[in-house]
């Protein structure tokens, strides 16, 4: 499996004794430049049917997916109106600073949560997991962990999985990308980038509890709970959830 940050969120269990359905909700970072057995191992053994894609329309042309016959692929982009929304790794690592990426990066959760390009996403994003009940849905952005990292944590949510469970998942990005991570700052290394924006990139590329802690209060500041959220902000009711839940949960 030649997919960074791959990983199928099945088995988690909720607070009600029930367990996450494996091969349903799988995230990962971008699929681009897989091997033959991995396109072949995702509709075999995963059953992917559904790919939704969260990243922006220019980092789609600088590495699109690599198409898999019989899987059907959604762009939504999450970012639109955002204030983030053209930030690429140059824009990271001309950052400079670990306090201006920490702040960028608070910024960018609070608008995964409140900007309404992000929120008529990640309800059409839930509404594609709930219509896919013959296979499993893979969702990613480029590196599989803030847009991706978020999506993840709020399905989890509207489960009723335990924070600790979805905070170790969200952290887990950390693990599963250090590969991935130092041959990206090698190359902003080659291209003569100074130490301080290496660190910033460092920690660009990074997860962070406080990152999903702030969408968390963010959430629940603005509308109480993560139920409400769906519900007001997202399009996406009892009745949805209703079927959210017999789709992926055991």
């Amino acid at each position: 499996m030649n997919i960074t940050n791959f990983r199928d969120l099945g088995g988690m269990r909720t607070i009600h004794g029930n367990r996450v359905r494996p091969h349903r909700f799988i995230r990962s970072g971008q699929l681009v430049g897989l091997d033959e057995d991995t396109k072949k191992e995702l509709v075999d053994c995963y059953q992917v049917t559904q790919v939704v894609d969260f990243r922006r329309p220019f980092e789609i042309r600088e590495s699109p997916d690599d198409k898999i016959d019989g899987v059907t692929f959604t762009n939504i982009d999450l970012l639109e109106q955002s204030g983030a929304n053209g930030a690429s790794l140059d824009d990271f690592a001309s950052l400079g600073s670990a306090d201006q990426v920490n702040g960028h990066m608070l910024n960018v959760y609070h608008d995964l949560v409140m900007n309404p390009a992000a929120q008529q996403g990640y309800g059409r994003f839930l509404r594609i997991v709930v219509d896919n009940t013959q296979g499993a849905t893979l969702f990613h952005c480029f590196a599989g962990k803030d847009r991706t990292g978020f999506a993840a944590a709020l399905v989890l949510w509207l489960l009723e999985v335990d924070d600790d469970q979805i905070f170790a998942d969200y952290l887990k990005t950390n693990q599963e990308r250090v590969t991935a991570n130092n041959q990206l700052l090698d190359h902003f290394r080659a291209k003569g980038f100074d130490l301080d924006s290496l660190n910033a990139l460092e920690i660009a590329l990074c997860v962070k509890k406080e990152y999903l802690t702030h969408a968390q209060q963010t959430m629940i500041e603005a509308y109480g709970d993560v139920f409400t959220y769906a519900s007001q902000a997202l399009g996406f009711g009892a009745d949805r959830l209703d079927a959210l839940r017999r789709n992926l949960l055991e």
